[in-house]
């Protein structure tokens, strides 16, 4: 599968897989920057290791308000 980005082949930033989604749909989020996508080897946040696009944002990270 490649990045919807840089349109290289799509490995996880984190742990260096290549992205394989198990659900036929989840592809489809790959298109919708609201949809957040986790990669399904080490279930963080998918973050291309090419480019550093990330899909969607980490719920679990903090959010500084400012």
């Amino acid at each position: 599968m490649k990045c919807s980005f840089c349109e290289q082949p799509l490995v996880c930033k984190t742990c260096k897989q290549p992205f394989r989604p198990r659900r036929e749909g989840t592809h489809v989020g790959l298109y919708q920057p609201d949809t957040a996508i986790y990669c399904p080897e080490c279930r963080k946040l998918l973050v291309c290791q090419v480019c550093g696009f990330a899909y969607g944002e980490d719920e679990n990270e903090e959010k500084d308000d400012g």
